[in-house]
């Protein structure tokens, strides 16, 4: 990935993380008002990516909500990771082992996750690690610093600033309003699934204007004439003629 790219890429990361609290809002549920009632829907994937960006998107979502916010308490939302951090030393290093597969999962995105990203995600997993080590306190804290919440917001803001940047075939600089084209390994490649789903993928796009190569016209083989034995054939003006040897040989010289 150029230079150039990933640096306009970071910052429209950043300008997507100023919008959340990374710690606090659920990746996978959002509220929703349909006819003068909230009610709880699955987060939106942002059009553009590929099958395989939204297949690791959805599911980085669903696992960070499970392990930090699946249960609530009195307004308080925590998850399986507080269970499991119960178990001194033992819970402790499950939870970093769960947090890091879920990094190697993120990481197999398009283009893979640029390494600001991802020493970020690594950064946020260690700091878990650390506060779960003081007692009692630090299973609270523990459950209020969703490190796996964190990781899937930055994800998130990374795939919604890529779409944006899909759709318009440029990453523009939020600053400045320098654009530079789309590098080529974000694109992914397009699946099976991205032509059910009715995604017009831009490879796709490409291929599809794209002047067909000339198909050569097919042989036309000329049918098969089958003649009786002993009888030769010949051709006078186009037209073959039957010759049988014993009307030469009945002739009178």
């Amino acid at each position: 990935m150029s230079g150039i790219a990933l640096k306009l890429l970071k910052k429209q990361v950043d300008a997507e993380l100023g919008k959340r609290n990374t710690n606090y809002e659920d990746p996978y549920y959002v509220q929703v008002e349909r006819n003068g009632r909230k009610r709880t829907d699955k987060r939106p994937i942002p059009e553009g990516l590929s099958a395989n960006d939204r297949k690791i998107l959805k599911e980085i979502r669903r696992r960070a909500h499970r392990l930090d916010q699946s249960f609530s308490f009195c307004g308080f939302r925590f998850g399986w990771s507080a269970f499991i951090g119960m178990f001194p030393v033992i819970g402790d290093a499950i939870e970093v082992l769960i947090s890091l597969m879920m990094i190697k999962k993120a990481a197999k995105v398009d283009g893979g996750l640029p390494k600001r990203l991802y020493s970020m995600m690594f950064t946020n997993i260690m700091l878990d690690f650390a506060i779960g080590f003081v007692p009692l306190l630090g299973d609270l804290a523990d459950a209020w610093f969703r490190a796996n919440t964190r990781n899937a917001w930055l994800l998130d803001a990374y795939l919604t600033a890529k779409a944006e940047a899909i759709q318009k075939k440029v990453i523009v600089d939020p600053d400045t309003g320098k654009s530079v084209p789309v590098p080529r390994e974000l694109l992914g490649t397009p699946t099976t699934e991205d032509v059910e789903q009715g995604v017009r993928h831009p490879q796709m796009a490409e291929s599809a204007r794209a002047t067909p190569a000339a198909v050569p016209p097919a042989r036309t083989l000329a049918p098969k004439t089958h003649s009786a034995p002993g009888r030769n054939l010949t051709s006078q003006g186009g037209i073959r003629h039957v010759q049988d040897p014993r009307d030469k040989a009945g002739r009178k010289t």
